[in-house]
């Protein structure tokens, strides 16, 4: 195993969105893994689950997850401030969206 994916938080009714997760093992990275899983699994929530709305947030220096995000089409559409409570600190995210065209 390399790494982990995942979509929690999905929502029916009108909303039909989730959240996107995924990281990759540090010696692992660079290789597309990311990028691929992250394709892989937007196809099957959008054509197969029927979902409208996925979101994601990074690190705001985390580059290379914005880029993993930014090849599959999510667009940054905010920060949240202190969003997450990681190595004992409260740390701001890049949001990003990607919507079913």
């Amino acid at each position: 195993m390399v790494g982990r994916i995942t979509l929690s938080g999905i929502v029916r009714g009108p909303l039909q969105s989730a959240h996107l997760g995924y990281r990759v093992n540090a010696t692992d990275g660079g290789r597309g893994l990311a990028t691929a899983a992250v394709r892989n699994l937007v196809q099957i929530a959008f054509e197969e689950w029927g979902l409208h709305r996925i979101e994601a947030g990074t690190l705001l220096d985390n580059v290379r997850s914005q880029r993993v995000l930014e090849r599959n089409g999510f667009v940054r559409f905010g920060v949240a401030r202190g969003y997450l409570l990681i190595a004992g600190r409260w740390q701001d995210h890049a949001l990003y969206e990607l919507l079913r065209e």
